[in-house]
């Protein structure tokens, strides 16, 4: 009697002992069905080529010039943003950002909807994540382009962002972030305009390259 006794105690205890080591390593954050709310701000280098053509008639004397031009120009980068992700698996988030852009020239606006899957390490306040991500941005303006105003009627450049970075967690529902952050964008612009005189096009290709450093907050539900 006292062997079983002995034989149940001992099962008892490794069972026990088994049931907090996996209770322990079960994943505490960032789990299917949670909501996270991210506010970070950017603070980096841009570099924008503009390609174009530009085409002039003049009806007076029957004549056409045609010019191509090709130019470069860099600048800083700064970045506001909020964020919404919902982690439909362990790990796993989808996030609509809301982006406000900061150059020398002025301001643009992004919209993105990014897959972020966030790495967990059992019994540590470290979380590596990376995230890819798609959207639309209204123009980044350039003091080459023949009418920049236009950049800014609607959100014709696509946007490609990726990044990897940490969370620092120090309290249960907020974290620190820390990132490295890339985006490419790519659009193009157009302008015409005809009188008795004669007639105007021009037509642009633009491409930007944004490297920067990402700091904030993420508020877990």
């Amino acid at each position: 009697m006292k062997r079983i006794f002995f034989v149940l105690a001992t099962l008892l205890i490794i069972t026990s002992g088994y049931a907090q080591v996996n209770e322990k390593s079960e994943r505490q954050f960032y789990k299917q069905g949670d909501w996270e709310f991210g506010f970070s701000s950017n603070i980096g280098s841009s570099s924008t080529q503009t390609k174009g053509t530009s085409i002039s008639y003049y009806s007076y004397d029957n004549t056409q010039y045609y010019y191509t031009y090709d130019y470069t120009g860099n600048g800083i980068y700064l970045n506001l943003g909020v964020s919404t992700g919902f982690y439909i698996f362990n790990g796993l988030s989808i996030e609509p950002e809301f982006t406000i852009n900061s150059y020398i020239e002025g301001f643009s606006v992004s919209i993105l909807g990014n897959l972020c899957y966030t790495l967990y390490l059992p019994q540590k306040k470290i979380f590596p994540y990376v995230k890819l991500g798609y959207g639309l941005s209204n123009g980044i303006p350039s003091n080459y382009d023949s009418n920049p105003g236009d950049q800014f009627e609607s959100l014709d450049l696509k946007l490609i962002d990726a990044g990897a970075g940490l969370k620092l967690m120090y309290f249960p529902s907020m974290a620190f972030k820390m990132e490295i952050n890339y985006r490419s964008l790519k659009g193009s612009n157009g302008y015409s305009y005809s009188d008795q005189s004669g007639s105007y096009s021009d037509t642009s290709e633009i491409t930007t390259s944004i490297f920067s450093v990402s700091l904030g907050i993420s508020i877990l539900l």
